[in-house]
């Protein structure tokens, strides 16, 4: 074995199966004097400008994890801005649906209890005190709030937090050696190396902590939106789910809290691994010159663009497309056939593809029949799919079901690891397709307050004043709000399964926990012009004139099972419930912790709704222009003080049918729960075996403890939920030690008071100009626009600009980060004598730059391409 290379997905030699390579026996590498996390010096006046200068001059993203937490730490905190800031989030979080819960979970729920408001209050008067000694102290303690929903809806995006993320250069995976024996975590590349036929040694030390104890502390900081520490665990974890779809885990690209300086594997073998933490640079737009902690605070606190930026700085990208038109889909076959070799070989051939299969295309859903096993396979890794791409995804999972019946297919797994969410027209149109004559409920409800209330009541009446109208202009409108959030007479009333007649019915109230909440609703189906605005004139499968269907199941829900790996999320989180609690099928989980006991199925957002700050302006604002009575109740002028791009929260809960708790707050466990493993890690096909196995053939493969805790609807489980894990306590404020080195009175000049600047603004959807310009935070992009006649047009609009590494891809509103090329990743040192052991001195090839693709909101374009009725 010894002096072999095995090269793996990073380009780097297996680190357990060869001789080790130099300076991992334990000699510290020479980066001049290093530093511990406490021993850091007051920063350099120059630290910022020096990275910036890096990303303008040489295109560098990459840059050793000290350098920015040092520019970070010399970032000034003013009081003014933090409590603006405060009061606008405050008010847009009063719409967040499940803060009493958070404050009185149910006994099952499975994260800490949390009081949102006093948290806020306690951040606020510590800001009114100036308690905090740089910016990063803020907003660290303000991103800790943010995290303690654990829910996926809810992010923040926001200041100089945006501006950094933190990776390990080398991807870890847990896996157990047989299945049975709990898992050990080891450097992803020796899992690749271990197919070949190596003997590999598990990770035994990180940084001298156990594994399990430091991955299960920096998974409570780092991991989000995930309702138990065995899916935090799993947002740590490199599998080829997450490949597929260009995406970066919590360990290696997403970590949003400073980890510290060295990085040390220590190995079962005796060998050993040190290395430095790295971090990304994630600002997609040139920011013009920022050579001093004023300037970057000024930039990401106060969105000030430099005073030396002439007019054509930022300059504007050439115009790109994602566009896939419908002709361009309708002969040959996509490029890429396979997601084998993106996968490193994890991914078999498929026998069903996707059209425009690939990590930048439109393309995600495979199908594969494991014809041994008399079983398929339907791989969906994401919904978040937009245009003509919802057809082709839905007229692929009915070739699937098609081709499958034709080869007498006598099962179904359905893989939904690493999905989070995306299109909830996808959601239904799926469970349709496996189970056409049940109707699908995903009830769901809001908390009603005055704000909630005008803004339904306003919307509401307006829309309904439109019916009879004759005038053109009314019609267009009616049809733009149909699926609005805040009209509410074209949606069903759970109770009665007929429409609403008003708002005053739908805002009821009802009351849990002293809180008031709506009526439970739903979506109208048939209800075809709801369904044009909701989905973008596609309309789900067994609905409409023209879309008849047989109610005959192609399986019965015995002989289907899905398979989660806990981070399944939001829509996906729709679909599952509709297919496991409706439909009746199982549920096998895979990994977490390294303990055995059940897991849940979907621990991402379990709500039905997710929204935004930048929405709700856009809410107020038409709201303003209705009602004359907005400026009493409504704030006016919202100004979030600090530069925002994101701030989700969830609208609407996710309610079962005749139940009053949000599934967010209910232990949901999988039928059976498995381990990845050394062999099944990154062999997809043995992954589906071993899943079928466990599911049809031998239930001793469950992992012991973890059957039992799920029940058919309307029954009880045998099993209660596990007790909650003890917690795990994390560093105060969410920053390492050695904060306190900053001084907080650097001389510099903020701009406060400042003349006039350039503002940045967060983009807004619009034309690009004849030539193709945009706001510099935006590319012009060649954009398919479906219209009501069904008819497609190209236009070129302006997309914010995103990449795969920040939270939430910063994107705003409805819309999510579509990939569209790779970016370097190799690391700039900022001194000579600086070098960093990790592969070829990059961290990843996994660095994504893209746009922001309009999600479910798309009426914004269909006003800017279609004609109007």
């Amino acid at each position: 074995m010894f002096g072999v290379d095995v090269v793996g997905f990073l380009g780097l030699v297996c680190q357990t199966c060869v001789t080790p390579p130099p300076n991992a026996q334990g000699t510290p590498i020479d980066i001049g004097t290093v530093l511990g996390a406490g021993d850091i010096p007051n920063p350099s006046q120059t630290i910022c400008g020096q990275i910036i200068s890096a990303v303008d001059n040489e295109g560098a993203l990459a840059f050793l994890a000290r350098d920015a937490y040092e520019c970070l730490l010399s970032v000034p905190f003013y009081a003014d801005p933090a409590v603006r800031f405060i009061e606008y989030y405050n008010t847009t979080m009063q719409f967040h649906s499940t803060i009493p819960y958070l404050k009185s979970p149910p006994e099952e729920y499975q994260q800490p209890a949390f009081d949102f408001y006093a948290e806020l209050s306690r951040i606020k008067q510590n800001a009114l005190n100036n308690a905090y000694k740089n910016q990063y102290e803020f907003e660290a303690d303000m991103q800790g709030v943010v995290y303690a929903f654990h829910d996926g809806h809810v992010d923040l995006v926001s200041g100089i937090l945006a501006a950094f993320s933190f990776s390990s250069p080398y991807y870890i995976t847990s896996a157990s050696p047989d299945g049975k024996a709990v898992p050990k975590v080891y450097i992803t590349d020796d899992i690749l190396a271990h197919r070949d036929g190596y003997t590999v040694s598990a990770i035994s030390s990180i940084n001298d902590q156990h594994p399990d104890t430091y991955l299960t502390a920096f998974a409570a900081l780092n991991s989000i939106g995930t309702l138990e520490p065995h899916a935090d665990y799993n947002q740590l974890m490199s599998y080829p789910a997450q490949q597929i779809m260009g995406a970066l885990n919590a360990f290696s690209g997403g970590a949003t809290f400073y980890p510290g300086d060295t990085l040390v594997f220590k190995f079962e073998n005796g060998s050993s691994l040190e290395t430095q933490w790295v971090a990304y640079y994630n600002e997609v737009d040139l920011t013009g010159p920022l050579k001093t902690p004023g300037d970057f605070y000024n930039y990401f606190v106060l969105g000030l663009l430099p005073a030396a930026c002439d007019p054509e700085c930022p300059l504007n990208d050439p115009i790109v497309s994602t566009s896939k038109r419908q002709d361009d889909n309708e002969g040959g076959e996509s490029e890429l056939q396979s997601w084998s070799e993106t996968s490193f070989g994890a991914y078999p051939d498929p026998d069903v593809v996707q059209r425009d299969l690939s990590v930048t295309g439109g393309g995600v859903l495979t199908g594969y029949f494991l014809n041994d096993s008399s079983t398929a396979v339907l791989s969906i890794p994401t919904f978040e799919l937009y245009g003509y791409d919802i057809g082709n995804f839905s007229a692929s999972v009915s070739e699937f079901i098609t081709r499958a019946k034709e080869a007498k297919i006598k099962r179904v797994v359905i893989d939904l690891q690493q999905n989070p969410g995306g299109s909830v027209f996808l959601a239904y149109d799926t469970f349709k397709q496996f189970f056409p004559e049940l109707e699908p409920f995903a009830g769901s409800r809001r908390h009603i307050q005055d704000m909630a209330n005008f803004l339904g009541t306003v919307h509401t009446t307006y829309w309904d004043s439109l019916a009879n109208s004759d005038d053109e202009v009314a019609q267009y409108n009616r049809s733009l709000l149909a699926a609005d959030e805040w009209v509410i007479t074209d949606r069903l009333n759970a109770d009665t399964k007929a429409k609403f007649q008003s708002w005053a019915e739908y805002a009821g109230p009802r009351t849990f926990l002293d809180t008031t909440y709506s009526l439970t609703e739903r979506y109208n189906l048939s209800d075809l012009d709801f369904a044009a605005a909701a989905f973008d004139n596609w309309v789900a499968y067994g609905y409409g004139p023209e879309n008849q269907i047989s109610t005959e199941r192609p399986w019965n829900p015995e002989d289907i099972v899905l398979l989660t790996d806990g981070l399944c999320s939001s829509a996906c989180v729709v679909f599952a419930e509709m297919m496991s609690y409706q439909g009746g099928v199982k549920t096998i989980v895979a990994g977490g912790r390294p303990h055995d006991g059940p897991m849940q199925a979907a621990s991402g957002s379990r709500g039905a709704r997710l929204y935004s700050a930048d929405l709700l302006d856009v809410d107020f604002d038409y709201a303003s222009g209705l009602s004359t009575e907005a400026a009493s109740i409504l704030p006016q002028n919202r100004d979030s003080a600090i530069f925002t791009n994101y701030a989700g929260f969830n609208l609407r809960d996710q309610i079962r049918d005749g139940d009053n708790v949000p599934l967010q707050f209910k232990y949901l466990a999988a039928d059976c729960r498995i381990y990845y493993t050394l062999d099944n890690a990154y062999n997809m096909t043995q992954l589906w075996l071993d899943a079928v196995q466990a599911t049809w053939n031998d239930t001793t493969l469950c992992v012991q403890g973890s059957t039992g805790h799920t029940a058919a609807k309307d029954a009880t489980p045998d099993l209660a939920a596990p007790p909650k894990e003890a917690l795990v306590q994390v560093e105060e404020k969410h920053v390492i030690a050695g904060a306190d080195a900053i001084i907080s009175t650097i001389d510099v000049d903020v701009g406060i008071t400042a003349g006039p600047r350039d503002v940045r603004s967060t983009p807004s959807i619009q034309l690009c100009t004849s030539a193709g310009g945009c706001p510099s935070n935006s590319k012009c992009t060649e954009t398919e626009v479906r219209c009501a006649n069904g008819e497609y047009k190209l236009i070129n609009v302006c997309l914010q600009k995103c990449n795969n590494r920040n939270a939430a891809s910063g994107c705003s509103g409805s819309t999510y980060c579509h990939p569209l090329a790779l970016q370097n990743s190799k690391v700039s040192t900022l001194s000579e004598d600086s070098t960093l052991q990790g592969p070829n001195g990059g961290v990843s090839n996994q660095l994504y730059s893209g746009v922001c693709e309009v999600g479910q909101d798309s009426s914004a374009l269909r006003s800017l391409g279609c004609p109007r009725r």
